[in-house]
């Protein structure tokens, strides 16, 4: 019976963790309470026995990624019992490759027939073994190109079979923005090396960076019965002093890698390489902007090519992975919640806030006054269990022109039950700022899919990015340096709009279960991306109004009543 009893208890335990039945809030307040004179006492307090947080994570490597370019095919016609590779694509899905309109047929109208991908070097058998050879099914090219005009040169081969991915296969990402990428870009194919050479057997790169328009143009040979419109917008040319693509390349990628906030390098798709001057040192090519072409290739392809949906959606876990101060932050203790206007939109990312008491949320004024009204709730992360706000305190100080005083704290209608994985963050008290690893760690998050619709509410993930403490977090924007504001600069550069920022959210020291965990500041609606410089409202300056505001138990100097 005893051993039954033991069995049963073990079970029901185990079954309310599974479930996250374990409430983080009580309406009863902890035995001292109200006795309470200080948040001082708050490593005491929370972070006593720290090593309970100690969990044992298992760290591998990361399997190396063979091939550079994962997602560049060679496309192939037949030759007399042979296959000749005479053009480049790009693999975008299991099924289809990005390639130019003028590839679809080659000088003879002759359509081609294959397509092979994970091979770097088409004369060996270096690559067979992860290489793959696929027929294909049909050609799409734009339905207003025309082979006699440069205009609309971009189309979609659709294979026989899918695609299986391994370590020399990937699909890329499509850049998407209206300009070219500022940085350099990479051209990948294996075209000839030089005027008058044979077709390169080796996967070639070049460095090139886009070039004006007018200069182009200048480069160009004239041709206005193939270009009588001269270029276009969907249309741009890149160039360097000593390379460019040359024949073979056609219909191969113009691309860059950024970085998705999980560490993982995206291959991004920018134009498709489309015609250009003669193969000499500094020639120059014009490229299909594949931007301007994003719904075409949609509808053909029946997905979306949103830079969250593709980076986190291909099915591809060989991507180059990379070491970044982009982070996901410790899963316990945490003390980061979420700001709601209501009971239906559950988006935890509408504003951000950090518990710092068993009954208070440190937010932003912005946030807590100017967003949507006043917010009635908050919600605590995955385990979505909601709170109630019974009142919302303003700093007294806080207008839209005084950003070094956007706090607000948000008195919530439970407790904190602290024998759970959440507890209060420590208020930073040092006019100075300091870290063990001399970082502070703004709080972010990211999109996991692109669509609300098929995805519910389940479509995001909390990142934080670690910037180095430098001149106590002063800021280098000069419209910040006199507002005493908390700025730290973020050097990463991102897929575009993958990185949103977590307003009001916290930023804090690196917590892990060595560190008691300490919040700096809360994040200011100015930081603009998360490219840009961070700004965070420092808290040191206003501890005297949070502490009074907590402890006054009986203040009855409310903003707002629910």
């Amino acid at each position: 019976m005893k051993i039954r009893l033991i069995v049963w208890l073990a079970i029901t335990v185990l079954t309310s963790l599974v479930e996250g039945q374990f409430e983080y809030f009580t309406d009863d307040p902890p035995d001292d309470y109200f006795k309470r004179k200080s948040l001082d006492d708050c490593p005491i307090r929370f972070y006593w026995d720290m090593d309970k947080f100690n969990v044992h994570y298992a760290f591998g490597g990361v399997r190396a990624v063979r091939g550079e370019f994962q997602h560049m095919a060679a496309i192939g016609w037949n030759n007399s019992g042979s296959i000749k590779y005479l053009c480049g694509g790009s693999l975008i899905t299991s099924r289809f490759v990005l390639t130019a309109a003028h590839c679809v047929a080659d000088g003879e109208g002759k359509p081609p027939v294959t397509v092979r991908l994970g091979d770097t070097n088409l004369n060996s058998t270096e690559d067979v073994q992860f290489s793959q050879q696929v027929r294909i099914k049909a050609l799409k090219r734009h339905p207003q190109y025309r082979f006699s005009r440069k205009y609309y040169d971009i189309a979609l081969i659709e294979l026989e079979e899918e695609v299986k991915f391994n370590e020399a296969i990937c699909p890329a990402c499509l850049w998407l923005e209206e300009n070219a990428p500022t940085e350099q870009m990479n051209a990948v194919g294996f075209g000839v090396t030089g005027f008058g050479e044979e077709l390169s057997p080796t996967l070639q790169k070049v460095n090139l960076s886009e070039i004006d328009k007018d200069d182009c143009l200048r480069r160009l040979p004239k041709n206005s019965r193939a270009l009588p419109e001269g270029l276009v917008q969907s249309q741009f040319c890149a160039a360097s002093d000593h390379q460019d693509t040359c024949e073979g390349d056609s219909g191969g990628p113009l691309q860059i890698e950024r970085l998705d906030v999980s560490n993982v390098m995206v291959p991004l798709i920018a134009g498709v390489v489309s015609f250009g001057t003669p193969c000499t040192e500094g020639s120059t090519g014009v490229y299909t902007r594949v931007a301007a072409y994003r719904d075409w290739i949609e509808k053909e392809t029946g997905r979306s090519f949103s830079y969250s949906t593709c980076a986190r959606t291909s099915g591809c876990h060989t991507r180059k992975h990379v070491r970044s101060n982009i982070d996901s932050p410790p899963s316990a203790p945490f003390h980061r919640v979420g700001l709601l206007w209501n009971h239906t939109d559950l988006n935890e990312f509408q504003c951000g806030g950090t518990l710092v008491d068993y009954k208070f949320v440190l937010t932003s004024a912005h946030c807590a006054r100017f967003k949507q009204g006043f917010p009635k709730l908050i919600v605590v992360g995955d385990s979505k269990q909601i709170v109630s706000i019974e009142s919302v305190h303003i700093h007294p100080m806080y207008t839209p022109d005084k950003p070094e005083n956007d706090l607000a704290l948000l008195k919530l209608t439970k407790y904190l039950n602290p024998r759970g994985d959440m507890l209060p963050a420590c208020l930073w008290r040092e006019d100075e700022v300091k870290d063990e690893y001399g970082q502070m760690h703004y709080s972010t998050y990211s999109s996991r899919f692109d669509s609300l619709k098929y995805f519910h509410e389940d479509v995001y993930n909390r990142y934080v990015i670690g910037t180095k403490i430098e001149e106590n977090g002063k800021c280098t924007n000069t419209r910040f340096r006199s507002k005493n504001l908390l700025c730290g600069q973020n050097n990463v550069k991102l897929i575009p709009t993958v990185c949103k920022i977590d307003y009001g959210g916290p930023v804090s020291n690196k917590a892990n279960f060595q560190w008691t965990p300490y919040v700096y500041g809360v994040v200011s609606t100015l930081s603009e991306s998360c490219e840009n410089e961070l700004v965070g409202t420092r808290i040191a300056p206003h501890l005297q109004w949070i502490e009074d505001t907590i402890l006054n138990h009986n203040n009855d100097q409310l903003i707002f009543v629910s």
